[in-house]
């Protein structure tokens, strides 16, 4: 395997062969530092995403703060309706001005929760396609990160072959 080595008194050119080394080096270093790079970009891309997924579950958080407090007011509006019906003969005309209120104030309400379920399915669905993402993300950094670590053996193993090499020569000579 003379890689176009030309031939000396006792072997190969030793200028070629350096020359060799040095070129096989800086191949190795350059795609090193592409790997590198790369190995930044990728982080940087987790951090936003994982950012932007503590930015959902803020969202998701504040949805779920709403929906209780939608629930303690329904809750407090079928009290309210309960003790103006007890409430006396004298009071029923209001009672039912007060009901009617109350209904028109409950339909609104449920209107705002059936918004509110609607947007935390889609909340949900965001999440879930977030969520999605991340994974399918971490799982290209695994193999980018596997390809690498092969890569770097497979330089290592052919800098470690190509020394061998040299050493061998080099006893040779002498």
């Amino acid at each position: 395997m003379s890689k176009g080595f030309r031939k000396s008194l006792f072997g190969f050119n030793t200028e070629d062969v350096l020359r060799y080394i040095s070129a096989s080096d800086n191949a190795a270093k350059a795609k090193i530092s592409k790997l590198e790079k790369e190995k930044a970009e990728l982080i940087s891309k987790i951090e936003a995403i994982e950012k932007e997924k503590a930015e959902l579950n803020a969202i998701a958080e504040e949805y779920k703060n709403k929906k209780e407090y939608i629930k303690l007011m329904t809750d407090n509006t079928a009290r309210i309706y309960l003790a103006a019906k007890s409430t006396s003969k004298l009071m029923i005309d209001n009672a039912n001005e007060s009901r009617k209120l109350i209904e028109d104030a409950n339909e609104t309400r449920i209107s705002a929760l059936d918004d509110v379920q609607e947007a935390m399915k889609d909340l949900k669905e965001k999440i879930n396609t977030a969520s999605k993402s991340y994974s399918d993300e971490v799982d290209e950094l695994s193999i980018s990160f596997e390809n690498l670590k092969n890569c770097i053996n497979d330089n290592y193993t052919q800098t470690e072959s190509a020394l061998d090499e040299f050493n061998t020569l080099a006893n040779k000579k002498i």
